[in-house]
C-alpha cells in the first residue's frame, strides 16, 4: 500500500469514528489516546480471530494433532530474563511448528496488554488475585536472598543473627513497590530496622548498587545467579530470614487460549521447580517431572487462598 493510500484509509477511519487517531503535529506521527485505544483493541480482536482460525483448522483440541500457531506472552523484566529463554527453548523443542514471542514490560503494562488482549497471557510477581477481569494462577514462590559485595563487612562474618542487620545500610526498592513492602514486613517480623541508603525502582539497579558496595540488598535468587558464580556478590546467611516472591500467570477470564498458548502455559506449569539447588551447572531448569516426589507442587495451585508472601 502506498503512503497516499494509507493516509486516505486512516482519514476515512477517523471520519467514521469521529475522532482523531493520529497526532499529525508531531514528527514522527504518534497515536492520540483514542488512536492507541483503538489500536490496542483491534490487536486483541485480531489475536482472537487467529485463535479461532487455529481451533477450526485443527478441529478443536483433539489429542494427537500437531500444535501450530503463534504465542505471545507479556512478562515483567525479571521473569522474562530469568525464565523465558529456557521455557522458549523447551517449547520450540516440543512444538517445532509453533512460534513464540515475548514482550517485556513494567507490571502495569503487562496487565494492560493482557486486559486488551494483545498477548495471550502475562507473567508477573505478586499477581493481583482480586482483579475483576483477569484469572490468576500461582506459578511458584521464588526464593529471595540477602546479598552484598565481598568487600562488605557482613560478607565475611558467616551466618549472622537478625540483630546484626540493625542500622546496616540497605539498597532498597522504591517504597511504592510491592517487593519493598514485603521486605519491610519481613524485617518488622524480625524486629530489625535497617538504614536505607538509596531507593531504586528495578532489580538490575539494586543489584548493581550492591555490587559496588553501596549496601546489602534483598534480591530474587535467580536474578543474581551469575553474580554469585563470578564472586561479585556473596550470600549473607541470616537466621530466621525466609523471604519469597510469588510469581503468577494472568489471563483474561472471557477469552479462550489457542492450542499453542495452552501448550505453552502447560509447559510453564510443569516447570515450577526451578530453585538454585535444582539447577545443573549450565543453569538449565530441573522440571517438575524429575524433581524429588516430596518437592512436587500440587496439580493445580491457584490464588484463591492468599499465599504467604514473606514468612
Amino acid at each position: 500500500m502506498t503512503q497516499s493510500a494509507a493516509s486516505q484509509s486512516v482519514q476515512h477511519l477517523e471520519d467514521f469514528l469521529s475522532v482523531q487517531l493520529i497526532d499529525r503535529t508531531k514528527r514522527p506521527f504518534v497515536l492520540t489516546a483514542e488512536g492507541q485505544k483503538f489500536y490496542d483493541g483491534l490487536a486483541g480482536v485480531l489475536r482472537q480471530f487467529d485463535t479461532l482460525v487455529d481451533e477450526v483448522r485443527l478441529g478443536g483440541s483433539a489429542s494427537g494433532e500437531e500444535v501450530v500457531g503463534h504465542v505471545v506472552v507479556a512478562s515483567i523484566y525479571s521473569m522474562g530474563l530469568s525464565y523465558l529463554p529456557t521455557l522458549e527453548e523447551k517449547f520450540q523443542q516440543n512444538y517445532p511448528r509453533a512460534t513464540f514471542a515475548s514482550q517485556l514490560a513494567h507490571p502495569h503494562e503487562v496487565y494492560r496488554m493482557v486486559e486488551q488482549g494483545t498477548v495471550d497471557f502475562g507473567m508477573v510477581s505478586y499477581p493481583d488475585q482480586n482483579h475483576p477481569s483477569l484469572q490468576t494462577t500461582l506459578w511458584r514462590h521464588e526464593p529471595m536472598i540477602l546479598v552484598a559485595s565481598p568487600r562488605h563487612r557482613l560478607a565475611s562474618m558467616g551466618r549472622i543473627s537478625p540483630e546484626a542487620l540493625s542500622q546496616v545500610g540497605m539498597v532498597a526498592f522504591a517504597s511504592n513497590l510491592r517487593i519493598r513492602q514485603e521486605i519491610d514486613k519481613e524485617l518488622r517480623n524480625l524486629g530489625v530496622t535497617m538504614r536505607v541508603v538509596v531507593e531504586l525502582d528495578n532489580i538490575d539497579s539494586v543489584k548493581h548498587a550492591a555490587i559496588i558496595d553501596s549496601g546489602v540488598a534483598f534480591l530474587p535468587m535467580l536474578t543474581v545467579r551469575s553474580e554469585l558464580a563470578s564472586g561479585s556478590l556473596k550470600v549473607i546467611q541470616c537466621d530466621r530470614l525466609e523471604l519469597t516472591r510469588p510469581l503468577g500467570i494472568i489471563q483474561r477470564r472471557d477469552v479462550s487460549l489457542s492450542r499453542a498458548a495452552r501448550s505453552f502455559m502447560d509447559l510453564v506449569m510443569k516447570n515450577r521447580i526451578w530453585d538454585q539447588e535444582n539447577m545443573d551447572q549450565s543453569g538449565s531448569l530441573t522440571s517438575e517431572e524429575s524433581a524429588p516426589e516430596e518437592q512436587k507442587p500440587s496439580a493445580e495451585d491457584s490464588l484463591s487462598n492468599k499465599p504467604s508472601m514473606a514468612r
